[in-house]
């Protein structure tokens, strides 16, 4: 039965309503930051969808995330709904009194319905579930809708008067968009897998499949309409280059449906609706009216009016050259003895070791990483991971003896060793295919206890050894890839595992008892005979996929992990089953716990620094930590002779120019003047001087090795910025590479992306209450963040409280989304497309075509957009057009594989081009129009520094941008973004000294780019050649 909502404004009460405690975080704004509205008329929408009346007079549209009504003739559209709740999809009622619709106010998809006048807002659907695409039966009783209730998508039926709910199909696969009969019950829909197509739902139950889908497209929308040829259905397929809108008999005879789009349409994948011979539907950004007997088509215009906030607010800066020593932040991994009277973490680079409350002591020493120190069960053996060989490899550490071994050879992270301390548990990582691994430390034997986890956290082992358990993602659904991470406990003495996705050894997954108290029951999935789930908490998160838990105590009683940012116990039976309610230790933010060996403490890592809670009455001792270090002192002075200088933002070069270097700052450019050659003097008199550049989206952790930082050097890149990671390791990052332990760029950076209750990456926290927004905030505020990213399942109204809190801390704000969070003061969006929570982009269409909607909403409002092509396209086709981008000493050094493999057939390259210029045409619409664009490639998915250069190089043949605009976009105006133009991305006296020489002129080829010779980081000098070994 719908729930009823007094108006629109309500709901956006219901969302902020949950958390009161934002408001400490939310300051008055400066006079100067007075509020700064703009209204931006929308007359075209990427990816919209639209819905005729009954009586055929008014139209609904989901523009931009709101339901809109407007003439059925065109015209003015009249909001009907809140920024906030990412409305899509509206249905008219049979008698055109209601509106049904899916939105996300809650954090979940819940289907909704709204009157045709905008009163009597209802919610119809509740709970952890997505509930998608509701359509309307011909008696208007009834609202089908798909749901991922039942562990994958299926169609569900909701009676409007009870609330009774079922499902009216089951299937292995994921059935969705579903349509009702305009005559009857009969029900159609689209599924995906072995059977994709159309399929149809008689009233009697019978199904069969309508239209089966081809390879390599995809079916949407279906939808029926009656005309004098009978009962029909029309639908869209979409392919890789084409969208069309097909229509087909119910009883025709004909084989092939009828198209009736044009080639070339940019076909939205929604359902098109009908009044008499008249069939709606949207496609190149704008709404259509198509007549099916004659096939004439007219453009439905329309105008949509938004406003957005774009009001100033004080930007908070760190300061890049401060002199003096400073604490050392960057604590990786800290793990306490299990005598308790010892902690061994990593910082710096290097594994320390130190006695409460005493001072640490240096245990490694060198220009690796290592990271992740476990102690033996009888402490007296560290076991951690370093890249000293080139990859990450396991190493044990005799404490007494001094003697360091190599274990694994294959690779490996996150050690753990078992209870007799005859074995270590690890996680060897293709990311999306992580393997737990088991090798034995006497004889190196090593066997794969479970393939195919998508980046698995830290094992823990059952006190008996019988048993392992690690924070594994459970998935709703194969249709959408967030899920949830839940204890996965594998019985170590059952058959080994092969592959989660293989049939062999599977079953339907057992899960032990849940805690007591009131829960939704999860839908069940498929695992190994010797898997089952630990039930935590109920459609909560346990754990990140890191090494934050679960954690079984030593004496088997407990198990400690973290959730909504702080830690918990929960008590646990021998096999590792709740028998009790979970106890919340702390109330500040927590990482990294580890037990003590006598089970009566737990070590673990708070933003400011190590505690230490023990169980029986929750004391919590500080930790002192007297670690601290020094930013890199440049004393050295010498002069640049340039025979042309860029500037990061004159069109023009400056000729024959002499730059003074001073420690790390640009003492003058002047005039070439023999007369100041008197001391050192780089000659770059027959070459090009640039800035350095900047990379404004990469995933920079300490996964990529000392041999990183001098892969970024070597392509040019003085700077580098973080949209997401580990807040511990970005810190780590700064504090190496900033005090010269490490080389590499200067990093810019943030902790994980602030996600909703569901996520997919590893690492980034399950929003399980919007009450840790708070503690999120003191941690930014804490680690001075240089930005905050929020991630695609975080609702509207929560994100717009993040950017508030962020703001007056003078944070920027980037992510995903465009609308409501340019609207909402969002400093940057990432991505032409990015993920979405949708299952289909708002900012480009699935032809890669992005409309006056997103241009103008950018180019208004100043928001920066970090394109990213190369991972959608582009990277690949600058290979296979341009491969003497991998002949390069830099490949060979770095990455020797990345120039194979790359081939796109004849058949596919027309189709496949048109897609990435299509996609690369948006940055030079918005910088035409005034708009913002930065350069950042998501790294590492393509190689680090590679990426950067041909995605310049790929906006400017693919997409026709200016190579000066380019150039400034990675550097002046990159800079400026982040908020430290005054510091770096142009060259100027009293700049940081970034800056790279090239044997080209990168202002009329950008390809200049690639000939590097040397590169200036922070005042220092590298050449190509010292950067290579």
């Amino acid at each position: 039965m719908p729930t009823k909502v007094r108006n629109n404004l309500s709901i956006a009460f219901i969302v902020l309503s949950f958390i009161p405690a934002l408001n400490l975080w939310t300051e008055a704004r400066h006079p100067e930051e007075l509020a700064h509205i703009t209204e931006v008329t929308l007359r075209e929408g990427t990816n919209m969808a639209a819905s005729i009346s009954p009586d055929g007079e008014t139209l609904a549209i989901d523009l931009v995330g709101r339901i809109w009504t407007l003439n059925s003739n065109g015209g003015n559209a009249i909001p009907l709904t809140d920024p906030e709740g990412d409305a899509r999809q509206p249905q008219w009622s049979p008698d055109g009194e209601w509106i049904v619709f899916q939105a996300y106010w809650h954090g979940d998809y819940d289907i909704w319905m709204i009157r045709s006048d905008g009163s009597e807002l209802q919610q119809v659907t509740s709970g952890p579930f997505d509930d998608r695409e509701p359509h309307w039966s011909k008696d208007g009783k009834k609202v089908a809708f798909s749901s991922d209730r039942n562990g994958n998508y299926d169609i569900w039926q909701i009676v409007m008067s009870s609330g009774k709910l079922t499902a009216l199909t089951e299937g292995p696969d994921n059935e969705f968009y579903p349509a009702y009969s305009i005559l009857n019950d009969d029900l159609v829909y689209v599924s995906d897998g072995n059977a994709a197509g159309i399929w149809i739902r008689e009233t009697t139950g019978h199904v069969s499949q309508f239209v089966q889908s081809a390879t390599g497209t995809s079916t949407h929308s279906p939808n029926w309409s009656q005309g004098i040829d009978g009962l029909s259905l029309s639908y869209s397929v979409q392919t890789p280059g084409s969208a069309g809108l097909y229509r087909k008999g119910i009883d025709s005879t004909v084989a092939n449906p009828q198209l009736l789009s044009a080639e070339g349409e940019d076909v939205f994948p929604f359902r098109p609706t009908f009044f008499q011979s008249r069939m709606i539907y949207t496609s190149d950004g704008k709404i259509w009216s198509l007549h099916l007997g004659d096939k004439s088509v007219r453009e439905i215009a329309f105008n949509a009016t938004v406003s957005i906030d774009r009001s100033p607010y004080k930007r908070t800066r760190r300061d890049l050259t401060k002199p003096g020593l400073e604490k050392v932040q960057g604590i990786i991994s800290p793990a306490i003895s299990p005598g308790g009277d010892r902690i061994a973490f990593t910082a710096l680079g290097d594994v320390w070791i130190m006695e409460i409350d005493g001072t640490p002591e240096q245990l490694t020493d060198d220009k690796y990483i290592e990271r992740d120190p476990v102690w033996s069960p009888d402490g007296q053996t560290l076991a951690y991971t370093s890249d000293r060989t080139g990859a990450f490899q396991i190493w044990i550490h005799d404490l007494t003896t001094g003697d360091i071994s190599q274990l694994t050879s294959g690779g490996g992270t996150f050690p753990s060793w078992s209870p007799d301390g005859n074995s270590i548990a690890y996680i060897s990582s293709d990311r999306f295919d992580g393997s737990v691994n088991l090798i034995s430390i006497a004889s190196g034997a090593n066997r794969s206890v479970r393939t195919g986890l998508n980046d698995p956290g830290r094992v823990t082992w059952s006190p008996d050894g019988n048993s392992i358990v690690l924070s594994s993602k459970w998935q709703y659904s194969t249709r959408f890839r967030e899920g949830i991470n839940k204890p996965l406990m594998i019985t170590l003495e059952g058959p080994i595992a092969s592959s989660s996705n293989s049939p062999v050894g599977l079953s339907k997954a057992t899960s032990g008892p849940s805690p007591p108290g009131p829960h939704t029951p999860l839908p069940k999935q498929l695992l190994n005979q010797n898997e089952r789930w630990l039930n935590f908490v109920s459609h909560g998160s346990v754990g990140s996929r890191n090494t934050d838990g679960p954690i079984w105590s030593p004496n088997g009683r407990m198990m400690a992990y973290v959730a909504e940012s702080v830690l918990w116990t929960i008590p646990v039976n021998p096999l590792g089953d709740p028998i009790g309610p979970s106890r919340r230790l702390t109330t500040t933010m927590a990482d990294d716990p580890t037990w003590s060996g006598d089970s009566n403490s737990i070590l673990y890592l708070t933003p400011t620094g190590l505690e230490r809670i023990w169980i029986q009455d929750g004391k919590i001792d500080q930790i002192p930590l007297s670690l601290t270090w020094e930013r890199k002192a440049n004393s050295d002075r010498y002069v640049i002779h340039s025979g042309a200088l860029f500037d990061g933002e004159s069109k023009s070069l400056q000729e024959n120019k002499d730059l003074l270097i001073d420690g790390n700052r640009i003492i003058s450019i002047t005039e070439h003047d023999e007369l100041l050659h008197t001391g050192t003097v780089i000659d770059a008199s027959d070459g090009y001087i640039s800035p350095g550049l900047i990379e404004t989206h990469t995933h920079e952790g300490l996964e990529g090795g000392e041999i990183s930082g001098r892969n970024w050097l070597a392509y040019g890149i003085t700077s580098i910025r973080n949209p997401t990671g580990d807040p511990y390791e970005m810190l780590e990052l700064r504090e190496s590479i900033g005090s010269g332990r490490r080389i590499g760029p200067r990093v810019f950076g943030t902790g994980n992306s602030i996600d909703g209750s569901r996520i997919y990456y590893a690492g980034v926290p399950a929003l399980g209450s919007p009450t840790e927004i708070p503690l999120e905030m003191e941690r930014a505020k804490l680690h001075e963040y240089d930005l905050i990213k929020t991630y695609v399942r975080l609702q509207d109204g929560i994100q717009k409280q993040v950017i508030e809190s962020a703001h007056s801390l003078g944070i920027p704000v980037s992510s995903h989304e465009l609308y409501p969070a340019v609207a909402n003061g969002a400093d940057g969006v990432e991505h032409v497309r990015g993920t979405s929570r949708r299952g289909y982009s708002t900012k480009v269409s699935e032809l890669n075509r992005s409309y006056q909607d997103v241009v103008d909403l950018l180019a208004v409002s100043g928001m920066t957009l970090t394109p990213t092509i190369g991972i959608y396209g582009a990277y690949e086709l600058l290979a296979v057009d341009d491969p003497s981008i991998f002949d390069d000493p830099r490949v060979t050094a770095f990455f020797p594989e990345a120039g194979l493999g790359h081939s796109i057939s004849s058949d596919e390259l027309p189709a496949r081009r048109k897609l990435v210029q299509d996609m690369a045409s948006l940055p030079k619409r918005v910088v035409e129009k005034g708009g913002v664009i930065i350069m950042g490639t998501d790294t590492p998915i393509n190689p680090r520094g590679l990426s950067l250069i041909s995605e310049m190089q790929a906006l400017v043949d693919y997409g026709h941008m200016s190579a000066i605009d380019v150039m400034r976009a990675t550097t002046s105006i990159a800079a400026k973004a982040m908020g430290y133009d005054a510091d770096i991305g142009s060259l100027k006296p009293g700049m940081v000294a970034d800056l790279i020489f090239l044997d080209e002129n990168p202002l009329t080829s950008i390809k200049a780019i690639r000939e590097l010779k040397w590169v200036v980081k922070n005042g220092e000098l590298f050449t190509l050649d010292e950067l290579l070994r």
